[in-house]
């Protein structure tokens, strides 16, 4: 969901773009936020890291699935990562 090569008169679809990606955070967050309130999470999570982890990821996901790359490589990419949920260390110390 990204348009880095918009003209300045395609400037709304970047901005309305934009909007959608803070969205996704905003979902993100909440979720996150979510996990910590039900003990999912410890209450030491970096919140705001573990926000543009995912958010990372799934924007670079979309880019991946946009090229082709075969459906087992992303499951197994999605399974790594969301082991994160397992194995979270707190890296609001590093």
């Amino acid at each position: 969901m990204t348009a880095v090569n918009c003209s300045p008169e395609q400037k709304h679809i970047t901005e309305m773009l934009v909007k959608e990606r803070e969205r996704r955070r905003g979902w993100l967050k909440d979720c996150i936020e979510r996990a910590v309130a039900n003990g999912e999470l410890p209450d030491s999570t970096n919140i705001s890291m573990l926000i543009v982890l995912f958010d990372t990821f799934l924007q670079g996901i979309s880019t991946q699935a946009w090229d082709a790359v075969p459906y087992e490589n992303i499951d197994k990419a999605i399974t790594q990562l969301m082991q994160t949920w397992d194995l979270y260390i707190d890296f609001s110390s590093i």
